[in-house]
């Protein structure tokens, strides 16, 4: 079988490439992908040649439902994901199948009996678009950080808002606490539900019930008043203010 992989941990990729050597009787693997722009020019040029695709959700440059933003994928898909239970109900739904890392070798055989049973989706493009929908409504999301030898971690429902300064990404949650996450603010951008968090400038994401007062400023732009209080100015930058208004009112937000 042939099969390509999407997955930006190399020991992660080598563990998976050894249980499939373990559950067929040949496997060549065509690539292994680390990030969404380098599997988009895998595919554009290549993906006839694949019988199935091993994909991690989050890889270097972002989640890999960006890939279907750009590109109809015809290829059957096997999700591997350390997201919790609620992300997955959408790939129940939906029907596309998912390991949860740690991979188990017999969740993998039993996935790879599942394709070989159904083989091609009748239009896995509509059923990836569904889960991308799911994907971006999760609230139960966890983010991890570290205050000195300690392990914290934050969920996305507590968040009011998440800044960038001096190097570090923090979460301030709604009692006022500060999080250090190991995120960039890039990537929060993408993992947190875009209905409810907005990214109002370069080094700002804010949640809409953090918001106390927005007042028009200078040269078109707004500055908003966030609780829990801040020093930080909150201004919105002028060339979001239009998607800002669109997110205020519910509308879809074209970035």
């Amino acid at each position: 079988m042939k099969i390509i992989i999407f997955e930006d941990e190399k020991h992660n990729a080598e563990r998976l490439i050894q249980l499939l050597q373990k559950c067929l009787e040949t496997v060549e693997v065509l690539a292994v992908i680390e990030s969404v722009e380098e599997g988009l020019k895998w595919l554009n040029v290549h993906e006839d040649l694949a019988e199935l695709i091993f994909m991690d959700i989050q890889l270097s440059d972002g989640n890999c439902f960006e890939l279907f933003k750009q590109k109809e994928i015809h290829t059957p898909i096997i999700f591997t994901t350390a997201y919790d239970s609620f992300a997955l109900q959408a790939f129940k739904v939906y029907s596309v199948d998912y390991l949860m890392k740690p991979i188990d070798v017999k969740d993998l055989q039993r996935a790879i009996e599942k394709y070989e049973y159904f083989k091609v989706p009748a239009n896995p493009a509509l059923n990836i678009s569904q889960i991308a929908e799911e994907f971006f409504k999760r609230e139960h999301t966890r983010f991890i950080g570290k205050i000195n030898n300690q392990l914290v971690y934050v969920k996305a429902r507590d968040i009011a808002y998440i800044y960038f300064l001096d190097g570090l990404t923090r979460a301030i949650n709604m009692t006022g606490q500060e999080i250090p996450l190991d995120y960039s603010l890039e990537q929060m951008e993408k993992l947190l539900d875009q209905r409810l968090f907005f990214r109002i400038n370069r080094k700002l994401i804010v949640h809409i019930d953090a918001i106390r007062k927005i007042t028009t400023y200078y040269n078109s732009r707004f500055v908003i008043q966030l609780f829990p209080a801040t020093d930080m100015e909150a201004i919105i930058s002028r060339e979001r203010v239009s998607s800002f208004k669109a997110w205020l009112e519910g509308r879809a937000v074209v970035n």
